[in-house]
């Protein structure tokens, strides 16, 4: 197909990018008559401020942002939606080497156990009353401030006044680690693999073990851009589905991580291991990093309404802002049922199912009369099940 339509689309040096990459470097965008340029920003208020402001069409986005950018909540009040979730899962919470030895000192045995590893920081704060732990995020509204909140939380560690959170761009956070500026970081991968590999710091919980399989970043654009291109929009949609399709596949996974690598600026080696859920410090998973399975596509509302609870917990939330009429504004069912179709994908039957709770797989009802397989989706401490 002739190239038809030039984008330019926003993203951050995270391997949670891959799709995006591999629409570019395996055709898909092509195949869909679309010409992309891929930009990449170096923070997520510079990303976030390039596709508000139309310098971008679209982006690899932290989830809460089109919420966010909506209701103005840390950045001009401009509406984006999103059709399409890009992954689930995918980030790490990274000690220093040296908080790294407290922790074990205090009892921390493995990776992967949140409230273990909370209780251990519980008890290094109460032996060195002195310090306060500086932690980073990549953006006070991300799912990793809210994650790093709510595993310290468990523990009985207030966030606002036991340790400083801090912002620091994910690109940053290895060497800010390693200058001794920050203690940890709650980031996306590769930073907690690449600190692990250069011996500055090492992973010791995943986002998924804090709570399984949800939304971490989506495909973000301009609602207005939306509803004047509405092909254009299908047409983005079912490239970047694809691609995730075809990332899917572990050995189509070793085949993209020299893509993202040079995308990222980072060792393929390092992808490698990240895209693999071989992130040192944690036990090897599966859905370290989701892309399609379990429906990860779609853009649940159930995720909508925990990322709101998130933003509440947060005193991020607008008095008055109503998320029963946000919510489906902003996360748009109809146009990813619409794409998938088009791909004979199949999609959810419904918008909302109780997450929060699942411990195991399970089975989901589709909107053709079949089912679909869907993952786990417990949050670690047994808080907050949606119903």
């Amino acid at each position: 197909m002739a190239h038809e339509h030039s984008l330019s689309i926003g993203y951050v040096a995270l391997v949670d990018s891959a799709p995006l990459i591999v629409a570019r470097e395996g055709g898909f965008f092509a195949e869909q008559g679309l010409q992309v340029d891929l930009q990449r920003e170096p923070s997520w208020a510079s990303l976030r401020d390039h596709l508000l402001f139309g310098d971008l069409v679209a982006a690899h986005a932290l989830a809460p942002l089109p919420l966010a950018a909506t209701l103005g909540i840390a950045s001009p009040r401009i509406p984006v939606i999103t059709a399409l979730t890009l992954s689930l899962n995918g980030n790490a919470i990274t000690v220093s080497s040296a908080l790294h030895q407290r922790l074990t000192d205090a009892g921390l045995t493995g990776g992967d156990q949140p409230l273990l590893a909370a209780t251990a920081l519980h008890r290094v704060i109460q032996t060195y009353p002195a310090t306060k732990l500086c932690f980073a995020v990549v953006s006070p509204v991300s799912n990793h401030h809210y994650q790093l909140r709510h595993w310290l939380q468990a523990a009985g560690i207030d966030p606002a006044t036991q340790v400083q959170i801090s912002v620091v761009p994910p690109r940053y956070m290895v060497e800010a680690l390693r200058a001794g500026e920050i203690d940890g970081y709650c980031v996306g991968e590769p930073w907690g693999t690449l600190a692990a590999v250069e011996g500055v710091g090492m992973p010791i919980v995943s986002s998924y073990a804090l709570w399984n399989n949800m939304m971490e970043k989506v495909l973000a654009v301009r609602e207005d851009w939306a509803l004047a291109q509405p092909g254009v929009h299908q047409a983005l949609i079912r490239a970047v589905l694809a691609a995730g399709h075809w990332l899917d596949d572990p050995q189509h996974r070793l085949e993209a991580a020299p893509w993202v690598a040079a995308a990222i600026d980072v060792p393929a080696e390092v992808v490698a291991l990240a895209l693999t859920g071989s992130v040192p410090g944690l036990p090897q998973r599966e859905d370290f990093h989701v892309f399609t399975r379990y429906s990860a596509n779609f853009p649940w509302h159930s995720h909508a309404h925990w990322l709101v609870r998130q933003m509440q917990a947060a005193g991020q939330w607008p008095e008055g802002a109503d998320a029963a009429i946000l919510i489906p504004r902003v996360y748009r069912s109809a146009e990813y049922r619409q794409a998938a179709h088009a791909l004979r994908i199949p999609v959810p039957k419904e918008d909302f199912v109780a997450w929060g709770g699942e411990a195991q797989p399970w089975l989901l009802a589709d909107d053709q009369g079949g089912t679909i397989r869907m993952g786990a989706s417990r949050i670690f401490n047994g808080s907050g099940v949606l119903p």
